[in-house]
């Protein structure tokens, strides 16, 4: 029994560069609430993300 079966070409993962690492972790700097400050149940809305 004969199987005929398409390979497709291996193409190579890349990595985009889009800033760096030290940029993207302070963007949310300067908070002071941690998630411990907000009761269950918060609405999304009143949420702080950092």
């Amino acid at each position: 029994m004969e199987q005929n079966v398409e390979k497709q070409e291996y193409e190579t993962p890349s990595l985009t560069v889009h800033c760096s690492i030290e940029t993207i972790t302070q963007g949310g700097g300067g908070n002071t609430a941690l998630d411990a400050a907000f009761p269950a149940h918060t609405p999304i809305g009143d949420l702080t993300f950092s």
